[in-house]
């Protein structure tokens, strides 16, 4: 059969195209696997590094380039046998020069996002993280977030996490255009501290200018920074080379050693990644080995990265859901977040027994002594519970935990511990409307016993006269105590909102947290019509 002379004509006008595109792409994976090779050949290895961002990348006063990033630069040439060229880039060109070929490797405080790795090749492990945090005055006594409910923060407009450190912590922002604005802002105590990334507040720390300055909380929203390398060398040796290289810096204590001589305070991240990269099997050999594949082990890898495909059990299944249906249940597979959602169940199920148990308690008291002899402590026991009814339970609890709170750090170092507040509190509000059902009930038992000497009703039969009102208003303190995420109290409410921050999956969390109250509320009611079937059964 023979071919048509435009059907040939066709066939010779594509042939070309795919050649060009095989021999292009044949090209492209030659160079990214004769890299390393090409480097040692010329004896000069160059990297991008910082300029503006001391003490990771800085200029001296005879304009070299130092400073943290720019000393991985030289232990890589070092350990490569080669010279080290630097060249300057910033925010933006640090990933185009590595597409044209200007630079061999890009160290210059990137963040290992799922974005960039569409552009270039980030090399795990990641060598350092930065997240948000406060700079503060010198006679700052903020150590940790819940310190700065109801404070005003100074930030930098545009900065990406404003909003989400908002929502998490209830904050009080004051926006200013450029950082040196919000930074004179602190110091002239217009504001407790600046919300901004910690890596930029430790090198400002580093000047006269702001000396005797602290690094507020641990820093949130952390992201690891990675060493990049062109897009095309995914998978090479030289990836390899970087990768055991930053592996080995863990195992060291070079990054940490490095931290030290920079100036920089002490990194968790660090720390954990030091733990991680030491840790032996009992064969000898470590934990974080490459495996067969060249890759490292799940337990050693960015977890951001992870997919169901690289892990079993559990993690695999929510991951999976996570992929197909986009039902993100972190808080079953990611590990630390299921630590953080299991304690804020035992919390919030501890302040529920808490204030059970407590406001019944409180109310009995109240009644007793609201029929003492005498006149006074009745009437003040009224008094207060009539004060305690006709406030709502949330501004008692900013009272105490924010205004007499305050006041005792300050005049005697002593702090309220916001779970205690929390349950002192609703004790305080519920017993207070109970005492007004138990002094009814008190009312009618007497009547039932005038003449008799069976003396005051016990609590048996005061619970007994009112059971239907005492349920009601046990129900409702168990519902009440989503409250106490408003003074970052960790229980439920506050673990789910953290993961919503991280996650962004608000429907999958929110309606778990309704399922749970839901849950919780049926388990609570139906065990106080069993306590009153067992215990308050008064005969009549």
């Amino acid at each position: 059969m023979m071919r048509s002379p435009s059907r040939a004509r066709g066939l010779r006008r594509i042939w070309p195209v795919v050649l060009g595109v095989m021999l292009f792409a044949s090209g492209i994976e030659s160079h990214a696997a004769e890299r390393l090779d090409s480097i040692r050949q010329r004896g000069v290895l160059v990297v991008g590094v910082k300029t503006d961002y001391p003490p990771f990348g800085m200029l001296t006063a005879n304009a070299q380039q130092e400073g943290f990033e720019t000393d991985l630069a030289g232990d890589l040439a070092r350990r490569l046998g080669v010279r080290l060229r630097t060249i300057g880039v910033n925010t933006t060109n640090r990933l185009q020069v590595l597409d044209d070929g200007r630079a061999d490797v890009t160290i210059a405080t990137l963040g290992d996002t799922a974005e960039r790795r569409e552009i270039a090749t980030l090399v795990e492990p990641d060598y350092y993280s930065s997240g948000v945090t406060l700079m503060t005055r010198p006679d700052s006594l903020i150590k940790r977030w819940s310190d700065l409910r109801g404070q005003t923060l100074c930030a930098t407009q545009g900065s990406y996490f404003n909003r989400t450190m908002v929502e998490r912590y209830l904050l009080q922002l004051q926006t200013y255009p450029t950082s040196r604005d919000a930074k004179l802002a602190v110091r002239d105590r217009r504001c407790a501290g600046w919300l901004f990334d910690n890596t930029a507040i430790a090198g400002d720390l580093l000047s006269s200018e702001w000396h005797g300055y602290r690094i507020g909380p641990p820093p949130e929203l952390v992201t690891p920074w990675a060493i990049a390398i062109a897009r095309n060398a995914r998978g090479s040796a030289f990836e390899r080379f970087i990768g055991d290289t930053v592996a080995q810096w863990h195992r060291d204590g070079t990054l940490i050693a490095l931290e030290h001589k920079w100036g920089l305070p002490p990194s968790t991240f660090l720390a954990r990644m030091h733990a991680l990269w030491t840790i032996r099997r009992a064969n000898g050999h470590y934990l974080c080995e490459r495996l067969a594949d060249g890759q490292w082990p799940v337990a050693c890898r960015n977890p951001i990265f992870v997919t169901s495909t690289d892990v079993t059990g559990l993690r695999r299944w929510g991951l999976w859901l996570n992929e197909k249906t986009g039902v993100n249940l972190t808080c079953f597979y990611d590990d630390y977040e299921r630590r953080a959602f299991l304690y804020g169940i035992a919390l919030t199920l501890s302040l529920t027994a808490c204030c059970i148990c407590g406001s019944v308690a409180v109310a009995l008291v109240m009644v007793h002594l609201a029929h003492l002899s005498g006149r006074v402590l009745p009437a003040a026991m009224r008094g207060i519970a009539a004060l305690a009814r006709m406030t709502p339970p949330l501004l008692q609890i900013y009272v105490v935990f924010f205004g007499l709170g305050s006041f005792a750090a300050a005049r005697w170092s002593v702090h309220f511990s916001g779970f205690w507040v929390v349950t002192g509190v609703l004790c305080f509000y519920t017993g207070a409307g109970l005492m007004h059902t138990f002094d009814e009930a008190w009312v009618n038992a007497c009547a039932k016993h005038a003449g008799s000497i069976s003396g005051a009703p016990g609590p048996r039969e005061l619970i007994a006269e009112s059971s239907s009102a005492v349920t009601a208003a046990l129900v409702n303190v168990t519902k009440a105590t989503m409250i106490a995420s408003t003074i970052a109290v960790p229980e439920l409410l506050s673990a789910s909102t953290s993961i919503i921050a991280e996650h962004g999956n608000v429907g999958t969390m929110m309606n778990m947290l309704m399922a749970f109250f839901v849950l919780e509320t049926f388990c609570v009611l139906r065990l106080l019509q069993w306590a009153h079937r067992r215990w308050c059964d008064v005969p009549r």
